[in-house]
């Protein structure tokens, strides 16, 4: 297919036959104009779409409505081109695993925003099929559909399917696609749900890049993870069960015999002590006299408390992190991204591994006179990571200086939290009670760790891709984070 921007006729002929080809193009003039909107964002996102019917279908799936029948076009290329994109595209992602996180996402944001985010989606799905071809259009020509009836438009569209070269410019596209989704193993990732569930927080298309980036390299690590618990667990100490954990779940039974207590408790051989019969003459009885004196006996249940083994965790981030926004020879991705990436699939893995401990991540954030150091990670992570936040599990800090957060991290947690210090320029001063378990430098091309317990560097090999380097270092700290002290 080649890269052309259509203009005038052309392109309005070929944005009304390829709504003619959608399968909802029989329903009600609400979509008709949703549909319209949401292709205005996905040219808005993507300059080039190799089919626009993606967006009309998009947004009909994605909003919850079902796919309708039409008529098959009478050209056979056309239908063949249909059949495929069809299989391929369409049919794969509704079979999705996140497919129903997807649509919950769109579901749970403002009507205003839905056409965005189904462009939003369009434009990601294009990008994991790695297609950088297809046809332009300006988005004046898209919002002029907005003001004609869905009827006259679908009108021209069904002729404009008998011009020969916009059909084969939409064969061309369905086919495309259809091919790189059968070279594609999953068409949709983490990026696309994180990104719609935070469409309302992220105002601009940089923070919607970033965060699809950190999104994919952290789901690239995770996968490479190992999916088992390996090796022996230490524990930092002991922590209580929340109390809806405990009064779900009673520790003990009963363990003694008390003077209070609730009917339920009580002791059935109290009973004896009422009398029979309804005769009024007999209240009270030895029962009544019993209860108002409080010799009744009840049932007393152990009140121990259930405890968990609790473990803490803590990320330090320098402000020379920021020479890090930089690309490698043959990486797609920043060595700052697939830090963050990284620190994202290691929290994962350790929740997943230990989810009967009481786990405390903190990713602090040193300033060093710079306020706005590392800014735009931190808000970024604080949105990929919403889910552990809103747990309790993780807290995002701002601390003054580098020394001062580590310093801070080993007097809160009594020395028995486990400190991570991610750096780009290796810094003195960090010798001492107060020195971090492992450095991780990432000042150069591959990452580097360094042990302060074994007084040892572990490189990484320099011919390693970004995502085995970091999933090898990710493997690192997590061997650290297990071993007993």
């Amino acid at each position: 297919m080649s890269d052309e921007r259509l203009d005038g006729p052309r392109a309005e002929g070929f944005l009304t036959a390829a709504l003619a080809l959608a399968r909802e193009a029989s329903v009600s003039s609400t979509w008709f104009e949703t549909s319209i909107r949401s292709l205005e964002a996905a040219y808005g996102e993507r300059p080039l779409i190799p089919a626009p019917t993606l967006a009309f279908d998009l947004t009909a799936l994605l909003l919850g409505e079902r796919l309708l029948p039409i008529p098959p076009p009478t050209q056979e290329p056309v239908r063949e081109a249909m059949r495929g994109y069809e299989d391929h595209v369409l049919a794969r992602l509704t079979s999705d695993r996140r497919w129903t996180r997807l649509t919950e996402a769109i579901a749970g944001l403002p009507k205003e925003l839905r056409p965005a985010a189904v462009g939003v989606t369009v434009a990601q799905v294009l990008t994991r099929l790695k297609l950088n071809e297809g046809t332009g259009v300006s988005t004046g020509i898209v919002r002029r559909l907005a003001t004609r009836s869905p009827e006259e438009v679908l009108e021209a569209g069904r002729a404009a399917l008998y011009d020969p070269e916009i059909a084969a410019r939409l064969v061309d596209g369905f086919v495309l696609m259809a091919k790189a989704a059968r070279r594609t193993r999953e068409l949709l990732s983490d990026a696309e749900v994180f990104l719609l569930e935070n469409l309302t927080a992220l105002k601009g298309l940089g923070p919607r890049v970033q965060l699809g980036q950190l999104a994919e390299t952290a789901q690239a690590v995770e996968e490479r993870l190992p999916a088992r618990l390996r090796g022996q667990v230490f524990e930092d100490g002991d922590a209580p069960t929340s109390l809806e954990e405990d009064s779900a779940y009673p520790v003990g039974g009963f363990s003694s015999i008390a003077t209070v207590g609730s009917m339920e408790n009580l002791v059935t051989s109290e009973l004896i002590y009422m009398e029979q019969g309804d005769d009024p003459n007999l209240r009270p009885d030895l029962f009544d006299v019993r209860f108002v004196e409080g010799e009744l006996l009840y049932y007393a249940r152990d009140e121990s408390v259930a405890v968990r083994k609790k473990r803490a965790l803590v990320f330090v981030f320098d402000p020379s992190l920021m020479r890090s926004r930089v690309k490698d020879r043959g990486e797609a991705y920043q060595r700052l991204v697939w830090m963050f990436g990284a620190v994202t699939a290691l929290i994962r893995k350790l929740s997943e591994w230990l989810s009967n401990e009481a786990l405390q991540f903190e990713l602090r954030f040193s300033a060093e006179g710079d306020d706005t150091a590392l800014i735009e990670e931190e808000g970024v992570l604080s949105l990929l990571l919403r889910e552990f936040r809103e747990r309790g599990q993780v807290e995002v800090l701002r601390i003054d200086s580098t020394l001062m957060a580590i310093s801070q991290a080993r007097e809160t947690h009594k020395n028995r939290a486990r400190v991570m210090y991610f750096t780009s320029k290796m810094r003195s001063g960090l010798e001492g009670p107060s020195a971090p378990d492992a450095i991780i430098d990432v000042g150069e091309a591959r990452p580097r760790v360094h042990w302060a317990q074994a007084a040892a560097e572990i490189p990484i090999d320099s011919t390693l891709t970004g995502a085995d380097a970091w999933t090898a270092v990710t493997r690192q700290i997590l061997d650290g984070v297990m071993k007993r002290k």
